[in-house]
């Protein structure tokens, strides 16, 4: 018996994508890295610089660690009118990046 190599194509394309929608339907798996296997949404966590992403705003790191947006701003050289919804991966430069953020945080936590 010879199988069609069109027709084995789509059904190993069609098991590939449906385990995946299936996980995905099931709550196992979450591509986006912005919500757990359970889609609960994954916010910074005050106790923990590490939970920090380059997704998040700065709205959120601000708000999470009581620090004034604009301490943060001049903390790093940025400019004044940045938007709190900045993504702190849009802000990455030769005076700011997630890793010195998330030092100067540890830092202040430690005092």
């Amino acid at each position: 018996m010879k199988i069609n190599p069109l027709m084995f194509g789509v059904v190993v394309l069609v098991v590939f994508l449906g385990v995946i929608y299936g996980f995905q339907q099931a709550g196992v798996w979450s591509t986006s890295g912005k919500v757990t296997g359970s889609g609960e949404r994954v916010e910074p966590s005050a106790a923990d610089v590490s939970t920090i992403k380059g997704w998040m705003t700065l709205e959120q790191v601000s708000t999470t660690f009581g620090i004034p947006l604009s301490e943060i701003l001049t903390e790093f050289n940025l400019p004044a009118n940045t938007p709190a919804s900045t993504a702190l991966k849009d802000l990455e430069s030769d005076t700011f990046d997630v890793t010195a953020l998330r030092a100067w945080l540890q830092e202040r936590s430690d005092q």
